[in-house]
């Protein structure tokens, strides 16, 4: 409601219909109640000041009914939902801006065809905005179903499910469960005055409600918990994709606190392994709902490496044709050669997988620079292949196959069809 130079209504003002505004109640009421009407400000400066003194007895006013109604709840003061209509939800509205004693502006039993809403604010007039429900202490949910199948046919936007102490907001039209749709429930003996009074304005305010300010607050916030909601479901999914792919800052941080247990680290294809493992568990148990136990994982003898590949002998078949490999290094050196002898284009978009690329540095380039950019040392642990491109060597074994895997992508192949690798 627009409140420029005025008083907020009280009981028995007049309200003017079209603007919804108080008449001939003028701001030297508030300045000079109890002692005469006195002059009508006229300084744009005064009533600007007055204006924010207004908004704050406003607040004032509904933070002292909210306090009043909590303490006639406890004290058991509103036995039904007649009691709880009359001495709670219309006070509060008053307080938010609403023309209570209009009919077509806060309708009662409003009919909806399939049954009937306790109240409807509505805007513009006879027009509903907001369901409200009400109901006896402790079964405001109750009803949610009801009163959210009456909004949605009727393309109300928005519902308010009451029992005089929960307020439970509610946007009919979204997506999910019931509780999925409840975008706040207020508590009034969880939250202090000045907290349910933000509360009740930022859904329930007059003019917030006109402005569809208030409706576009309610979306917001769903849509962002929803955002939260599936960001949640979808760590399960993240965590899978890391440990399948031997993504290289994981393997790194396992192998690291090993070696801070024991003096001893274990060897990244070990630890590549054994989360990719825990990988195929996850799946196991979202079919299974079993828990699988983690196996340890291996430690290598106090021997340094050598640099030198372990043998993992076995048989590639690539599009029908069988080639022999000593270890994964040349199973995934061969099916880069092969896939990219009649594709020029082939090294290159696969350099720019997703799954091409670290965290710091390009499994896939054209110099070694790319493949080493902090560890010259290690630049010369690579594999030519064609057209002046190279493939790093120093990756774990889950990695290499994960390479080989968007190898196959990219050329338009199925890994474990027209591609196979035993390791």
């Amino acid at each position: 409601m627009t409140r420029n130079n005025l008083l907020p209504p009280r009981h028995g003002d007049k309200i003017n219909r079209e603007t919804h505004e108080p008449r001939e109640i003028f701001l030297p009421r508030l300045v000079q109640r109890g002692e005469g009407r006195g002059e009508e400000l006229k300084s744009i400066s005064c009533r600007a000041a007055i204006q924010t003194v207004v908004s704050s007895v406003e607040i004032m006013s509904l933070e002292t009914t909210l306090t009043d109604t909590v303490n006639r709840l406890r004290q058991g003061r509103f036995p039904n939902e007649q009691a709880i209509s009359q001495g709670i939800v219309l006070r509060v509205l008053q307080e938010l801006g609403w023309d209570t004693w209009d009919t077509t502006i806060v309708w009662p039993e409003f009919k909806t065809g399939e049954g009937r809403v306790d109240f409807a604010l509505c805007h513009p007039s006879s027009q509903p905005a907001d369901f409200i429900e009400v109901k006896q202490p402790g079964k405001a949910e109750e009803s949610v179903r009801q009163a959210l199948e009456y909004a949605f046919h009727k393309g109300v936007p928005f519902v308010v499910l009451t029992d005089g102490r929960t307020w439970s907001f509610y946007l009919p039209a979204e997506q999910g469960s019931y509780e999925d749709r409840r975008v706040y429930k207020l508590d009034l003996y969880e939250r202090s005055p000045a907290e349910a009074s933000d509360i009740l304005r930022r859904y329930l305010e007059y003019s917030r409600v006109a402005s569809g300010e208030a409706l576009e607050t309610a979306r917001k916030e769903y849509r962002s918990r929803n955002r939260r909601s599936q960001a949640k479901a979808t760590i399960p999914e993240a965590w899978r994709e890391l440990i399948e792919k031997g993504n290289e800052d994981l393997v790194d941080l396992v192998a690291n606190t090993v070696e801070s247990k024991i003096g001893v680290r274990p060897d990244n294809d070990e630890v590549a392994e054994f989360l990719a493992g825990l990988g195929k568990s996850i799946i196991v148990e979202a079919a299974q709902r079993e828990i699988p136990q983690p196996a340890r994982i291996p430690i290598r003898s106090t021997v340094p490496t050598t640099g030198v590949e372990p043998t993992r002998r076995g048989k590639l078949i690539l599009l029908g044709k069988s080639h022999n490999y000593q270890n994964a290094k040349d199973a995934m050196v061969v099916v880069l050669r092969e896939l990219a002898k009649n594709n020029s284009s082939f090294l290159e978009r696969c350099s720019q997988h997703s799954d091409a690329q670290g965290r710091k540095r390009r499994y896939i380039a054209r110099s070694l620079e790319e493949l080493y950019p902090d560890r010259e040392d290690l630049r010369e642990m690579h594999e030519a292949l064609p057209d002046g491109w190279f493939v790093a060597t120093n990756l774990n074994n889950v990695l290499k196959k994960t390479i080989i895997k968007l190898a196959t992508e990219v050329a338009g192949l199925t890994f474990g069809k027209d591609v196979i690798v035993e390791f």
